[in-house]
């Protein structure tokens, strides 16, 4: 079957009835996240600062391996901009693959290529935008990694984070002291900040998400499974 471009209102009902226990239990709440190799899958530049900038700046400070994959709309100005963010959260290995926004589920091609990537990076750990995620290129790429995760049974973690849809999260990360840095590195991306801001935006958020959960001033959400319970919970909803 082919997988939605989009979200329908039949997969929240899914997601919702899966996350259902987890509605029940106040999320696991963490200092720092926990070390290991890190790869981030970022539909968009930004996407990976927007969603999870503090909690990458954390294993940054760690000495942990962190690669970041771009996918789409990376033309020069904005690989300047990921460039110029990069060096404020302290990434130094990036990858941009130079596909089209909004066709990633149309190229055949990605799944192949994330394979690699995913093989050659060896993750303890992979963040991408969450399955719950209404943009269609966000979504995308959870469909691709579902699809490599049903061929492969990776044994990673999954961290999905937070770009244009809320989640109900199972874990939260206090990026109090790494929110400055957050900050600073959103401000790169004058591009995207001309037509909304995604700084204040992105800010809120965090001080919501510390405020409700308790971690601390400010704070990140993630719902955070291996990478066999990520994908059992991708069928539950949209493989009907």
């Amino acid at each position: 079957m082919k997988p939605s471009a989009r979200i329908k209102w039949r997969h929240v009902s899914r997601l919702y009835e899966r996350l259902a226990p987890l509605l029940k239990a106040s999320p696991l709440k963490m200092d720092r996240p926990e070390s290991g190799r890190v790869l981030v899958l970022a539909p968009h530049i930004d996407d990976d600062v927007i969603g999870a900038g503090g909690c990458l700046r954390k294993h940054v400070l760690a000495g942990d391996y962190v690669k970041v994959v771009y996918l789409a709309d990376c033309s020069e100005a904005r690989i300047a901009e990921a460039e110029e963010a990069a060096d404020v959260i302290g990434f130094v290995n990036l990858e941009f693959l130079g596909y089209d926004s909004k066709r990633l589920l149309q190229n055949t091609e990605i799944p192949s290529r994330l394979d690699g990537i995913i093989r050659d990076a060896a993750p303890d750990f992979v963040y991408l935008p969450s399955l719950f995620d209404r943009h269609n290129d966000h979504l995308a790429v959870n469909h691709h990694l579902a699809a490599l995760q049903k061929k492969h049974d990776y044994a990673f973690t999954v961290c999905a984070y937070e770009v244009w849809t809320a989640l109900v999260p199972n874990l939260v990360v206090d990026i109090t002291d790494t929110v400055g840095a957050k900050k600073e590195a959103l401000t790169r991306y004058g591009s995207q900040l001309a037509s909304n801001d995604w700084l204040d935006a992105a800010i809120s958020l965090n001080r919501y998400r510390g405020v409700t959960s308790g971690a601390g001033a400010y704070a990140e959400g993630f719902m955070r499974y291996s990478a066999g319970e990520y994908y059992a919970l991708w069928k539950a909803v949209y493989g009907k």
